[in-house]
C-alpha cells in the first residue's frame, strides 16, 4: 500500500475499544496494496534512539480520542525527543470531533476509537486528494467502567445490569440485581449517579457496541457516537469523566483504562457467566486483543 505524501501525511488513528480492541491508524491512501515505500514498525514500541527522523521537520497538528490521549503523549514524547525538527501537538478532543477536523483538512491525523464510516470515507477524499481514508491497526486498550462508592472496595456487574444502569432503570446502588451479583458486599442506599460523554465519542459507540451484544433484551440503542440514552450526567471527555467519578461519591462512567489507573479509580468487574468475574487489567486486555481479529 502507498501512501500519499503530497503536502503533508494526513492520518486519522482509530481505536476499537469495546472492552478491549485496537487501535488503528486511517491514512490518505489508495486502494494498491503493493509493496509501497512506506516503512514497517512491527509490533513493539520504538525507542527515541532507534527513530529514524528522516529529513522530518516542521509542525504536526493532530486532534480527536481523549482515550488514546495518553498513548499519543508517549508516542509523541519519543519521537519529539529523537526528532528536534518536529513539533506535534495532538489536541484532546473526541473521536468525532477529530474525524470532522480530518475531514477538513485542519490536522495531519486525528484519533477515533471507532471506524470511519462508508461517508465519512467519502467526505475524506476531498482533503485526501489523491487517496482516500484508510484504516491500519495500530495499538489496543480497554475500556473501563469506573466507580466511587464509599466503603465498597469491589463491585461486580453483568451487562444487563450495566445497560440498566446507565439507562436509569437501575437507580439505587442496593438494588435487588446489584446486590444479587455482590453477596456480602453491604451496598449503600445511595443513587446512582451515571455520567457519560457530552460530545460525539467513539469510546461511547464501543461501550453501545458492547452492551447491545451483551445485553441485547437490555440495550435497544443503536451503537452510535452520541450518548443514545436518556437522563444520566454529561461530562467532556474521557477526562473530564474520570474527574467526576474521581470527585462524586456515587458515580460511575466509562473512560480508558489509563485513566482509572492514573488517578486510583476503582474499576468494575464484569460477570460473563465464566468462573470468576473479568477484571478491567492490562493482563486481560492482552489476551483479548491477542485473540481478536482485524
Amino acid at each position: 500500500m502507498k501512501l500519499q505524501r503530497k503536502n503533508r501525511l494526513r492520518a486519522t488513528a482509530l481505536g476499537a475499544l469495546a472492552v478491549s480492541g485496537a487501535l488503528v491508524l486511517t491514512a490518505c491512501g489508495s486502494d494498491d496494496n503493493s509493496a509501497g515505500d512506506a516503512p514497517s514498525t512491527g509490533g513493539k514500541t520504538t525507542a527515541a534512539s532507534s527513530i529514524d527522523c528522516g529529513k522530518a521537520k516542521g509542525q504536526l497538528r493532530a486532534s480527536g480520542s481523549s482515550a488514546q490521549k495518553n498513548a499519543m503523549d508517549l508516542w509523541v514524547k519519543n519521537y519529539m525527543a529523537a526528532c528536534s525538527g518536529v513539533e506535534i501537538n495532538y489536541n484532546s478532543s473526541s473521536s468525532g470531533e477529530g474525524i470532522v477536523a480530518f475531514n477538513q483538512g485542519t490536522v495531519g491525523f486525528a484519533g477515533s476509537d471507532s471506524a470511519l464510516k462508508p461517508e465519512e470515507v467519502a467526505e475524506s477524499k476531498k482533503s485526501c486528494k489523491t487517496g482516500q481514508g484508510i484504516n491500519l491497526p495500530m495499538v489496543g486498550g480497554p475500556v473501563a467502567v469506573g466507580y466511587n462508592l464509599e466503603g465498597v472496595d469491589k463491585l461486580t456487574l453483568d451487562a444487563p445490569t450495566l445497560a440498566k444502569i446507565f439507562d436509569t432503570k437501575i437507580k439505587k446502588w442496593n438494588d435487588p440485581a446489584i446486590a444479587k451479583l455482590n453477596d456480602g458486599v453491604k451496598l449503600p442506599d445511595k443513587a446512582i449517579q451515571a455520567f457519560h460523554r457530552s460530545e460525539d465519542s467513539g469510546t461511547t459507540q464501543n461501550l453501545g457496541k458492547y452492551l447491545g451484544a451483551a445485553a441485547p433484551n437490555d440495550w435497544k440503542y443503536e451503537a452510535e457516537k452520541k450518548w443514545p440514552a436518556p437522563g444520566g450526567q454529561a461530562a467532556s471527555g474521557s477526562s473530564g469523566i474520570a474527574a467526576q467519578v474521581k470527585q462524586v461519591d456515587g458515580a460511575i462512567g466509562y473512560f480508558e483504562l489509563s485513566y482509572a489507573k492514573s488517578q486510583s479509580i476503582s474499576t468494575v468487574a464484569i460477570n460473563t457467566g465464566g468462573s470468576a468475574p473479568a477484571e478491567a487489567t492490562s493482563e486481560n486486555a492482552s489476551k483479548a486483543i491477542a485473540a481478536a481479529k482485524i
